[in-house]
């Protein structure tokens, strides 16, 4: 990873990259970038403007696009800096949180915080799941026994 490139640049840097790497796209030609486009589900400008670094494609492409080139999606997102290695280590989203009077599951608490992409809803759960294992910890510092160990 250059340490002067944006997040941008670097997904589009590994796209093209994957998508060299296939050999079932030729982005030096028009046809190539189509080709890719298609594959992901993709305008052609949209494909252009994601090999050029210069935006990323809606969260929804991301799973197409990954495939399209025979890249994990995990390990596209974290090499692109999109989302962190600790994120991917998330509880599921319908496990109960235990807040408040009653358990609400993360689908219910991001809802109600307005969280709607995936990739916000995975942070919005990894940050959670960080909180939750600090306060474990804490507890057991504390005293707090079994809780430490859940």
């Amino acid at each position: 990873m250059r340490s002067d490139e944006t997040v941008r640049q670097r997904f589009g840097r590994l796209i093209a990259s994957a998508a060299r790497s296939t050999g079932r796209y030729d982005l030096d030609s028009h046809g190539g970038k189509a080709a890719l486009a298609r594959a992901a589900g993709l305008s052609e400008s949209t494909m252009g403007r994601v090999l050029r670094g210069e935006s990323i494609p809606d969260p929804r492409f991301f799973e197409p696009l990954a495939a399209a080139v025979d890249l994990d999606i995990r390990d596209l997102l974290v090499e692109a800096g999109i989302v962190s290695p600790e994120s991917l280590s998330t509880p599921s989203q319908t496990r109960a949180t235990g807040v408040g009077s009653r358990s609400i599951t993360l689908d219910e608490a991001a809802n109600a915080l307005g969280i709607h992409s995936d990739v916000g809803r995975e942070m919005f759960a990894a940050a959670v799941e960080r909180l939750q294992r600090t306060e474990r910890a804490t507890e057991a510092d504390d005293g707090g026994g079994a809780a430490a160990h859940a």
